[in-house]
């Protein structure tokens, strides 16, 4: 009976530390993944860089600089729509790690989400 319940006991713990280990990972790939990510270039830039290497011809640039900016504004706007429901699963994912630690360690989680919280979530007021 002993041996079972270790054993049961055992695989509980490695189930956790490999979804802590998954969680940690996941983390660390997104914070990877923001920090190479490049700037997107300014719109006149894209526009300049266009014409020169198309050879656009004045009314070509115009037309293009209209395109560029409209599609940003769009791309912005639904950026903002998700934002919302993002920030939700985010808020959810917390929620329930939260529910699965004991008393002692729910600062440390505080702690680590803290640590890996973007720049975007903060502005926000998400938990990360």
């Amino acid at each position: 009976m002993k041996s079972s319940l270790s054993i049961v006991l055992v695989a509980i713990l490695i189930f956790l530390l490999g979804g802590v280990a998954g969680a940690v990972s996941y983390c660390l790939y997104c914070e990877h993944i923001q920090s190479s990510v490049p700037a997107l270039p300014k719109g006149d830039d894209v526009v300049d860089s266009m014409a020169n290497e198309l050879q656009l011809d004045a009314q070509q640039k115009a037309e293009v600089k209209v395109i560029i900016t409209d599609i940003r504004t769009r791309y912005r706007a639904l950026s903002q729509e998700f934002r919302p429901r993002w920030e939700e699963l985010r808020k959810e994912s917390d929620e329930r790690i939260n529910a699965l630690l004991r008393e002692d360690q729910k600062p440390k989680f505080e702690k680590f989400l803290k640590r890996y919280k973007t720049p975007a979530s903060s502005k926000s007021g998400s938990a990360r």
